[in-house]
């Protein structure tokens, strides 16, 4: 079980620049969910993450795995229980090194011990089988260079870098964003295959509400950092793409007239 309680972030506060991120979010997932985050520019999706990740702390609330609290643990330490794949293909691997180098060290997440020791022959078996997965041909590729990848492929050797070792929570930064339609697509569904197969507690920021209705178990839609909807499976049957823009559109009407005041 993932919680959140009473998040909030302000980043440059008491300064004219001062920007509420996240204006008291509550949020508990349960173990298996797959849950979209959406939301427009600026509505806190991508501070949730970080919050949860520990790349921020919050001002305020708490952050529990299993019970544990971890609100104040370092980034580096909430590795080995957080993966996050990041919208920018370039980010989650390493481009010096090889496939089955990367893929070592995210098995080896916050252990110290080098790769040539780490690379047996058991565990590029291991790679392979994971990466065959993600029907790319990476399998194949092993001793490729990964900045010799094209992105799509980057993003998808960080997917299977970030559930090689299962982790409690995966977190997925708009991860199919920047591909070309056809590669997102095959992400994606390399994504729901692995969530599945794997059990994984997932939470996905994304801008594809098609992505939100059709592979999602849950749909929490954010703005000006907070909750202001929490759509569960039952309820997300038969919606469509344009009943949750029409959701939008009333959400914004709601939150426009609570600042004014208005009933």
């Amino acid at each position: 079980m993932i919680v959140a309680s009473g998040l909030r972030k302000t980043f440059n506060a008491g300064t004219a620049s001062a920007k509420v991120a996240i204006a008291g979010v509550d949020l508990a997932v349960a173990p298996g969910e797959f849950v979209a985050v959406i939301g427009g520019n600026g509505a806190g999706k991508s501070t949730l993450l970080n919050l949860l990740g520990g790349a921020v702390l919050p001002d305020d609330g708490r952050i529990a795995i299993d019970d544990a609290d971890v609100t104040k643990t370092p980034e580096y330490v909430r590795a080995a229980l957080i993966a996050r794949v990041f919208q920018d293909p370039m980010i989650g691997t390493a481009a010096s090194l090889s496939v089955e180098e990367n893929m070592t060290l995210a098995l080896l997440r916050a252990q110290q011990r080098g790769l040539r020791r780490a690379l047996t022959g058991a565990r590029r078996e291991m790679f392979r089988a994971s990466l065959a997965r993600l029907k790319l041909g990476l399998e194949d590729r092993l001793d490729t260079i990964a900045g010799d990848l094209s992105g799509g492929q980057r993003q998808a050797l960080s997917l299977a870098m970030a559930t090689l070792r299962p982790p409690k929570l995966l977190l997925l930064d708009e991860h199919t964003a920047a591909l070309d339609p056809r590669t997102s697509e095959l992400v994606m569904a390399s994504t729901v295959a692995l969530v599945a197969e794997a059990r994984l507690t997932t939470l996905m920021v994304t801008h594809n509400m098609s992505h939100a209705l059709d592979y999602a178990t849950r749909i929490v839609m954010m703005d000006s950092g907070r909750i202001v909807a929490d759509i569960g499976t039952a309820e997300k049957q038969g919606l469509t793409v344009a009943d949750l823009v029409d959701r939008f559109r009333i959400k914004d009407d709601r939150m426009m007239l609570n600042r004014d005041g208005l009933p």
